[in-house]
């Protein structure tokens, strides 16, 4: 692939003027084409300038998915304002840390997600005490019906506010940071990971190449856009290939099943989570998904027996297993279309161009050989330009020649297929053993009555940890722990046997649709406490 060295804004334009009536984003029953989207966010870009937001300002946005989310980040990048995408999820404190730690200039904010209002949160902030911090604005409900008129809105932007937009545009670089996303930040506060116009457009145009994606399609995007992949996946994958995008305010299984079948989406783009949720509701085969042929899957890990369940169960010819995290504009890996369901369940794919992928001995810093595990590093255009503020941070994360230390554990095989084994700060660590979660997962998913599994450490005064097997059974079924550790203890090494083995209805999951290991960890040692 040719790099392009593009501002997300010029990109924008030319996709506007090369397809001006081709529908460009869609949500419920309202759609805009991509010269409306242009125009709109032109309109936007001008009335931002004229409240002060200028080059290089972080203008935070908080809003569950929507059209008006879409149109605000636009208008930010025309001017080169940092788009900084807040989870939906978040509560007070989480918005004022935020605002406090990425010294956010102006706040853009939805009506709220689910059973929140964030204008009612937002009273009870204290935005006066933010150094930094100059304004709150309320997302406008639908522009369409508020100031869009189509007739006459060639002159609602006047000669000067033409000008005034043009000089803000010329001043926007590629290597410019277009946005801020947000790391799950787990153990301490979320870091904010500053990535460039150019990074996420090389990076979605190379998602785009890989899934074959052109303007025939319709991508459903349930992904939060607070999200790398929501992004770069999402958004700006049908900027980059012409596709129209299809929103919904996030991930509801339900809703999602009735929007396919309704506007007809012939791409959907998640995490395991996502599609599991899918598999498993009652109702789904009362919905014609006929028409999704595929998408990309990542974010977490996924079993391959749970993958190969997807694609039989939704008829997914073209379900793409991909690893990135948000450091990297999220892609390094992606299955082709070509590979097997065999392949796809078992690799992260093949490292996409431009960039590169090699594994590493952590205590020595040398490259292992192929078949041997070690740290995933890569290095390139998608690497982060760093955490914004965390500069001890930055430089544990990327060392001096460039290389991102991803935290990852894994190993390429000889055609040179990444393998995801574990996280680094997951892994299990029982009486001198590292010990990967993912190896005695992929053995529990086997036994018939399991629907999902998650095995984590528990810590331990003597052996350091003890292996906790986080199980949720099919309904319907009692499963006894002795049966689980007899299974395990058949085909795997008795080291790896769990000594818990814990049942659930269901996991704590982020908004992203991620475990929160360090969730489930606390709920699981407080089972165990109980039970002695």
């Amino acid at each position: 692939m040719s790099l392009v060295s593009k501002t997300i804004g010029t990109c924008l334009h030319e996709r506007a003027e090369a397809m001006p009536d081709l529908q460009g984003l869609g949500y419920r029953d309202y759609w805009y084409s991509w010269k409306d989207v242009d125009e709109i966010s032109d309109f936007l870009a001008v009335r931002y300038l004229k409240m002060g937001i200028r080059h290089g300002d972080h203008a935070a946005i908080w809003s569950v998915n929507s059209p008006n989310l879409v149109f605000c980040f636009f208008a930010l990048n025309k001017i080169g304002a940092v788009s900084v995408l807040v989870n939906t999820c978040y509560k007070e404190k989480e918005i004022g840390d935020i605002l406090q730690d990425n010294d956010i200039n102006y706040l853009f904010y939805g009506y709220g997600c689910k059973n929140t209002c964030y204008k009612d949160m937002l009273d009870r902030v204290p935005l006066k005490s933010f150094p930094k911090f100059k304004q709150a604005v309320e997302l406008e409900e639908n522009p369409l019906d508020k100031w869009y008129q189509r007739k006459n809105f060639p002159a609602i932007l006047s000669d000067e506010d033409r000008q005034l937009l043009k000089q803000a545009e010329k001043s926007v670089r590629p290597e410019d940071t277009a946005c801020i996303l947000f790391t799950s930040g787990t153990t301490s506060k979320p870091k904010g990971v500053m990535l460039s116009h150019y990074s996420l457009i090389n990076n979605s145009a190379e998602i785009v190449r890989q899934m074959h994606w052109n303007s025939d399609e319709k991508i459903c995007i349930s992904v939060p856009m607070f999200h790398c992949f929501g992004i770069t996946a999402g958004i700006l994958a049908c900027l980059n290939s012409g596709a129209a995008g299809h929103l919904l305010k996030y991930y509801k299984t339900l809703e999602v099943l009735e929007q396919i079948q309704k506007y007809k989406c012939t791409v959907l783009n998640g995490v395991p989570t996502m599609f599991l949720a899918m598999l498993r509701n009652k109702n789904r085969k009362d919905y014609d998904l006929s028409t999704i042929h595929g998408g990309v899957i990542a974010g977490s890990a996924i079993l391959p027996a749970e993958y190969l369940e997807i694609c039989r169960e939704l008829d997914l010819r073209d379900l793409q297993v991909s690893y990135g995290q948000t450091e990297s504009s999220p892609c390094v890996t992606i299955s082709a279309c070509t590979d097997t369901l065999e392949r796809k369940s078992t690799t992260a794919g093949k490292i996409i161009d431009d960039i590169e992928l090699e594994i590493w001995d952590r205590a020595t810093g040398r490259k292992v050989q192929t078949g041997q595990p070690g740290e995933i590093v890569t290095r390139g255009y998608h690497v982060m330009q760093g955490y914004y503020n965390r500069p001890e941070e930055t430089a544990k994360a990327i060392d001096p020649e460039g290389w991102l230390h991803t935290g990852d554990i894994g190993y390429l095989d000889e055609d040179g297929y990444l393998h995801v084994t574990g996280r680094m700060k997951e892994m299990i660590i029982r009486g001198g053993e590292n010990i990967s979660p993912v190896e005695i997962e992929n053995c529990i998913i086997e036994m018939p009555e399991v629907d999902e599994v998650k095995v984590i450490g528990i810590p331990a005064e003597v052996l350091q940890e003890e292996i906790a097997a986080c199980i949720i059974p099919k309904e319907g079924v009692v499963l006894e722990a002795e049966k689980v550790t007899a299974y395990v203890k058949t085909r795997l090494s008795d080291y790896k046997v769990p000594k818990y083995v814990l049942t659930f209805q269901s996991f704590p999951i982020s908004a992203s649709g991620k475990v929160l290991l360090k969730d489930l960890k606390d709920q699981a040692v407080d089972m165990i406490k109980l039970k002695h």
